[in-house]
């Protein structure tokens, strides 16, 4: 899972490169499978306050670039 994980990070940070904002939404997703993959497969809870801010990072993000195409 930890491969699968990888490759989504990668992908959502080339399409936000590229001035996608569903690459925002990707790593929204994304951060759904961290928070499985550290809560229930590793059990590295250190790790879920970068999970958190990211989450919320890649939300607001994804509806201010959301807002700038619509408008």
């Amino acid at each position: 899972m930890d491969w699968l994980i990888s490759v989504i990070t990668i992908t959502s940070m080339e399409l936000i490169a590229r001035k996608h904002w569903y690459g925002w939404g990707l790593g929204l997703i994304n951060q759904g499978f961290w928070g499985y993959f550290m809560i229930y497969e590793k059990q590295a809870y250190g790790l879920a306050p970068i999970c958190i801010i990211l989450t919320w990072r890649y939300s607001v993000a994804m509806m201010r670039w959301k807002k700038e195409v619509t408008a």
